[in-house]
């Protein structure tokens, strides 16, 4: 390695572990888990269902800096309960960023020795390694936080969400945005539509990565035509 190449900084890359919502298509696939790397920190956002086999084959599990936790449905949270017996295995102690919600689910998910659970809100911003991480309250049927992380790029990720204006005070100047927005126009639930993230693409000229896919519909057909928006693919890396 030559003294150029040893000093180049390395770029934020961001792994796709899942990219389903509410389940995984039949037969393959996983839900919502996304792996974030920079410049030797390691930041996991959200655990769905059948994603802790893949991040293991990623990344050393103790290599992992934190876990933020976009909101506490299951498909975004569910692995987190089986990672907490290879973390015991492991003797391993791992932070975790989700808002507090009084229920049940969010006592026994995070109630446990080997999580740190830090409470987060608007208000809070927090230093993780090279990374500076801030929260934006997204529209969901749960308290939903978008997540923006500025590091060497800044790549902002919604969680679940429908369109709101504030998703355009979490990208201001950002480099990417890794969203839920793949359900078809028309479409009448709690989750973004193809065109708002056309509409946002437009209005902010950001670069958008686009998740949370139906198992019965994908939106590639939809972006066809705007070469800065990505239907995501699990496991691609997406350097940022």
């Amino acid at each position: 390695m030559n003294t150029a190449e040893g000093w180049r900084r390395v770029q934020l890359k961001v792994t796709v572990l899942g990219k389903y919502g509410p389940f995984a298509k039949q037969g393959q696939g996983a839900t919502s888990s996304y792996l974030v790397e920079d410049n030797g920190t390691s930041l996991l956002l959200d655990m769905g269902a059948g994603t802790l086999s893949r991040l293991a084959s990623v990344i050393d599990i103790k290599k992992i800096d934190g876990i933020f936790l976009s909101h506490l449905h299951f498909d975004h949270t569910s692995d987190l309960l089986t990672f907490r017996y290879l973390l015991e295995c492991l003797e391993h102690t791992l932070t975790i960023y989700a808002y507090y919600e009084d229920s049940e689910w969010y006592r026994l998910l995070l109630t446990h020795p080997n999580f740190n659970v830090v409470n987060i809100d608007e208000s809070s911003q927090i230093r993780l390694g090279n990374l500076n991480l801030r929260f934006f309250l997204m529209n969901h049927t749960v308290e939903d936080y978008a997540i923006r992380i500025e590091g060497s790029k800044v790549f902002v990720y919604t969680g679940d969400t429908v369109f709101t204006p504030n998703i355009y005070k979490a990208i201001e100047g950002a480099d990417c945005l890794l969203a839920d927005c793949s359900k078809p126009e028309g479409f009448d639930g709690p989750h973004m539509t193809v065109d708002k993230a056309i509409e946002i693409h437009k209005k902010s000229g950001i670069r958008i990565l686009a998740t949370h896919m139906s198992p019965d519909y994908s939106p590639e057909k939809d972006f066809a035509d705007y070469d800065s928006i990505q239907a995501v693919e699990e496991m691609a890396v997406y350097e940022i």
